[in-house]
């Protein structure tokens, strides 16, 4: 049913000859109008093109299952409006491309909401379109640690993931206490994803007593021996990569071929089936930090359902489902219907609505959003008490909440290290 469902449920933005949809003014103070029998539009901003398109397209496919998910619990319309999804290919890095992913979003008279943007270094460049349009956003994968406390005024941005500080703060936890390493490499893509998660592991690390040395490449680097010799020459205990593929698979399979035998790890960004198709079987043992979350065998078989496979190809799949349920209740809660059978939204009204929304048993867990809209835990602890009490403790398993976990490759698949259907590491 899904599969025949797609074609009327989404659209796509691709800069071709269609007609555009019709364009309005937008701002906090305007509100949003969906003239009767208009469907109410939720915008999905994600890489849908070029490297970054496997993740993407399932985080695009995430939010289409949450929906029609959210439909058959609620009811198929919003006071008799129905819901469709537009989507805008918003080239992850590439941050003009995001950019005017979130000009051609804000431009549309019905689109309400929108999920993303996707990736960190794109987010920054959108957030001020839309703030400045009033759109509530709720990115379930862009993890810089400042997007949510930089962002404009106004607040209309929040996010279901976690932030980059608190998977470096994993990171460093994981390398000193649980492989008790002495010396690690940080590797970073020069990224603004990259930067930032490498510089919050490496603080960890080195509070614990880890020696850290760092190197930068670019994105799109290929030959990585002279950094492979470095690497061998100082024979660190640990290798950690914080980028994207090919990158990093690159880097694992020429530092394992050159024969480097300690650990290898990344963060999320790398964490998807293209690694492991690139490494061949010598992705067993590798370590990441942000897995896919376990799943609900309901979840997967609607996923199954949409395009004939499972998910497993965004560490994000979970969070952006939550985004968007989150979206759909706060849009239910606070739109009017109109005598005419029109239906109207106050931007600053679905802002609070979101702000106020708490997850409990959702597909990425139970949490709740503090004042700078990041993901709390649901007792609404503050981030840095949660890293204190995971370095006080030393205990990982604080982060679950956060819908954050450690994986491996054990038999060709990412194993979660903790959390439900977790698996000892090898």
């Amino acid at each position: 049913m899904l599969l025949l469902l797609v074609p009327s449920l989404v659209a796509c933005g691709d800069g071709g000859d269609a007609a555009e949809p019709e364009t309005v003014e937008r701002a906090p103070d305007i509100p949003v109008v969906i003239e009767p029998d208009v469907p109410i539009v939720l915008g999905v901003s994600a890489p849908i093109t070029g490297p970054d398109a496997v993740a993407g397209v399932e985080d695009r496919d995430a939010v289409i299952v949450a929906v029609e998910r959210w439909k058959e619990a609620n009811g198929a319309q919003i006071h008799g409006h129905d819901i469709e999804v537009a989507v805008e290919d918003d080239g992850c890095t590439e941050a003009d491309i995001t950019a005017e992913a979130a000009r051609r979003l804000a431009s549309r008279a019905t689109v309400v909401a929108v999920v993303g943007p996707n990736c960190s270094a794109g987010t920054a460049d959108a957030l001020p379109i839309y703030a400045e349009a009033g759109i509530t956003s709720v990115s379930g994968s862009s993890t810089r640690s400042d997007l949510t406390t930089s962002q404009p005024p106004g607040g209309f941005f929040f996010r279901t993931a976690y932030r980059n500080d608190l998977e470096g703060a994993l990171i460093g936890l994981f390398v000193s206490l649980d492989l008790g390493a002495r010396l690690a490499y940080i590797i970073d893509d020069t990224e603004s994803y990259g930067q930032d998660l490498a510089n919050s592991a490496q603080q960890i690390m080195e509070r614990n007593g880890v020696e850290v040395a760092r190197v930068s490449i670019e994105r799109g680097t290929v030959d990585f021996r002279e950094l492979v010799q470095t690497v061998l020459d100082d024979a660190p205990a640990v290798v950690g990569f914080m980028g994207f593929n090919p990158e990093a698979a690159l880097l694992y399979r020429q530092l394992r071929d050159a024969g480097f035998e300690g650990v290898f790890g990344a963060g999320d960004a790398a964490a998807t089936p293209d690694f492991i198709s690139a490494a061949g079987k010598i992705a067993e043992g590798a370590l990441f930090a942000g897995c896919l979350l376990t799943l609900s065998d309901d979840l997967v078989a609607d996923f199954v359902a949409l395009r004939g496979d499972p998910p497993g190809a965004s560490a994000f799949t979970a969070q952006q489902v939550d985004a968007t349920t989150i979206l759909l209740d706060a849009i239910a809660e606070v739109v009017e219907e109109r005598p005419d059978g029109s239906l109207v939204l106050e931007p600053r009204a679905l802002r609070d609505a979101v702000r106020a929304a708490g997850v409990r048993e959702g597909a990425s867990g139970s949490f709740g959003f503090d004042a700078n809209g990041d993901r709390v835990p649901p007792d609404g602890a503050p981030l840095p008490e949660v890293v204190d009490a995971a370095l006080a403790s030393q205990d990982v398993s604080a982060f679950v909440d956060l819908g954050l976990v450690p994986c491996q490759v054990q038999d060709g698949r990412f194993v979660n290290l903790i959390g439900p259907g977790a698996r000892p590491m090898r």
